[in-house]
Formats: C-alpha cells, sequence, structure tokens
C-alpha cells in the first residue's frame, strides 16, 4: 500500500534539524544532500527519501525500519547495527557500504548497487534482491533457500556458508565467487554463469542441477576432453 506522501522538503541545513522534522511528523524528503553528515541513532522508521545524497554517510544504530530509499547515492556509507526491517531499497548506489550487525529481516533491494559491500553478522532472515549487482560482496552465512533469484550479479563474491539449497537462479553469476560450505542441494543453476570452475569448487555444488553445456565446460576445464 503506497504510503502517504508529505510535501518534501527542499533542504535541511544540518541532521538536527532533519530530526527535528521527523518529530515534526515531516516523513517524505526529495533532493536532499546529506552526505559526509553523521545520521548515527536518529528514528528515520517510516520515512521515505527520493534522490537524495547520503555518501558517505554515518547512519551507525539508526532506526530504519519501514523506511524507502529511492534512487539515492549512498557509497561508502555506514550502516552497521542499524534495524532496517522491512526497509526497501530501490535504484539506490549502495557500493562499499558496511551492514555490519545489522538487522536486516524481509528488507529488500531492487536495481541497486551493492559492490563491495559488507554483510558480517547481520540478520537476514527473507531479505530479497532482485536485479542487483552484487560483485565482490561479504554475505557469508545468508540463507536462499527455495528463492528464485532474478539477475543478481555475485561475480567475486564472498558467499561462504550461504544455503542455496532448492534455489532458482535466473540470469544470475556466481563467476570466482567464493563457495566454501555453501550447499546447493537442488539448486538449478542452469540460468547462472557459473565461470571457468575447479575441481574443489565444482565440489561444493554437489547435488545442483546443471545444464548440459555448463557440464561440457565444467569437463573442459578440469582438462578433460568431451567427445
Amino acid at each position: 500500500m503506497d504510503r502517504p506522501r508529505n510535501k518534501a522538503m527542499p533542504s535541511i541545513p544540518d541532521p538536527t534539524s532533519l530530526a527535528e522534522f521527523v518529530v515534526a511528523g515531516q516523513k517524505s524528503f526529495s533532493g536532499l544532500d546529506l552526505s559526509h553528515s553523521s545520521l548515527a541513532r536518529l528514528d528515520l522508521s517510516g520515512c521515505e527519501f527520493v534522490d537524495c545524497n547520503v555518501s558517505e554517510c554515518d547512519l551507525s544504530a539508526a532506526m530504519l525500519t519501514d523506511s524507502r530509499w529511492i534512487n539515492c547515492r549512498m557509497p561508502r556509507a555506514r550502516l552497521t547495527s542499524i534495524d532496517a526491517v522491512d526497509a526497501q531499497f530501490e535504484g539506490c548506489d549502495l557500493s562499499n557500504t558496511d551492514w555490519t550487525r545489522s538487522r536486516l529481516n524481509t528488507v529488500k533491494f531492487t536495481r541497486s548497487k551493492l559492490t563491495g559491500a559488507t554483510f558480517a553478522d547481520c540478520a537476514m532472515n527473507g531479505a530479497d534482491f532482485r536485479e542487483c549487482r552484487l560483485v565482490s560482496v561479504f554475505m557469508s552465512g545468508v540463507s536462499f533457500r527455495r528463492k528464485t533469484l532474478e539477475s543478481l550479479d555475485f561475480s567475486d563474491a564472498d558467499l561462504r556458508d550461504c544455503d542455496f539449497r532448492e534455489t532458482v537462479f535466473d540470469g544470475c553469476s556466481l563467476r570466482g565467487a567464493a563457495l566454501r560450505l555453501c550447499r546447493f542441494d537442488k539448486a538449478d543453476l542452469r540460468g547462472c554463469d557459473l565461470g571457468p570452475l575447479k575441481l574443489n569448487d565444482a565440489a561444493f555444488l554437489k547435488g545442483a542441477v546443471i545444464s548440459k553445456s555448463q557440464a561440457t565446460d565444467l569437463l573442459r576445464n578440469l582438462g578433460l576432453q568431451v567427445l
């Protein structure tokens, strides 16, 4: 359900003013430049930010539950120990962001860039990623079980100990990803770019479904001739 939009403020002179607007009931903000500012521990739950610059902003320990971020620039933002349950990020640049120890249950990332982001020790039950660039992301121990993953680029990502059992990959890439201790039982990898695999890498894919062409490429990469 679309939340009601309040009149967006053209500018916020400092983070203290932002907190005052939120307390006064302002929930929708557009075109703000919050780069390099400290918004740590602010309660921004239920707020909507559109076309805002939040680069290198400190949002550590902030309350972002049910917030919405649309087309925002947020590279290198510090998002450690935040509570972002049910938050939505759409069309955002979240490259090199740090989400360590955050609550991200049922958060949604759509058409966003998360290259180099760190998700260490996060609670991510029900987190949803669609059409996102996750190159070189650190995201260990996350469960994607029984999900359909659409257009996700996990190239060179550290995905150790993730659960991909019964997961369907559609237009995804795992090229160069670290897959140690991952589980792929009954996963459908036919729509995934696996890249060149070594024997040790292939062992982590035990139980997964791959296409004939992927199997042929795998055998060739292992130095076997396919006749």
